[in-house]
């Protein structure tokens, strides 16, 4: 029906614009990238000469294209507003590939104080399990593995939630 070509495509050669371009094209695509990140991925698809590699990624965060700082600043924005506690945020941000100094620079820029970790923590707690304070045992261990490891809330905060008595 259709003739196909018959021609074997030969693999476009590596160079330092190719590389370049194709982070660029992912960050237009796809939205920001740490820089971690995106040298994996340009280390997965040029990995046959990976030389350029780091030049390119170099030459993005050199004009400012690419800017960890800016990027986990606004993830931990975004983490915070869906009620995390601070050790989820941390562990979302690490996983993303930033370094530890821009984690704690950005944890540390959150304006929350205790009294907002237990608010949100408290949201949590009445959401999944009910405005009564909890006294059955296993369901207390459960809530607290539930705002401790899911949520990310320090242990002190979900116990004072877990255990908190609304005054009516």
């Amino acid at each position: 029906m259709y003739k196909t070509s018959k021609k074997s495509k030969k693999p476009q050669e590596i160079s330092f614009k190719r590389v370049q371009s194709y982070m660029i094209w992912m960050i237009e695509r796809y939205g920001d990238y740490s820089a971690k990140s995106l040298l994996q991925k340009a280390n997965v698809l040029f990995k046959d000469d990976s030389q350029f590699n780091q030049m390119a990624l170099d030459y993005l965060i050199e004009h400012e294209i690419i800017d960890d700082a800016r990027y986990a600043k606004r993830l931990t924005a975004s983490f915070a507003s869906k009620n995390l506690g601070a050790n989820k945020i941390k562990e979302k941000l690490y996983l993303k590939g930033f370094q530890s100094s821009t984690i704690n620079d950005c944890i540390n820029e959150l304006e929350t104080t205790e009294d907002d970790y237990f608010e949100k923590a408290l949201m949590s707690k009445i959401r999944k399990f009910g405005e009564e304070p909890i006294s059955d045992v296993k369901l207390k261990q459960k809530a607290l593995r539930h705002l401790t490891s899911t949520k990310g809330f320090s242990y002190a905060i979900a116990n004072k939630a877990i255990s908190y008595v609304t005054d009516e």
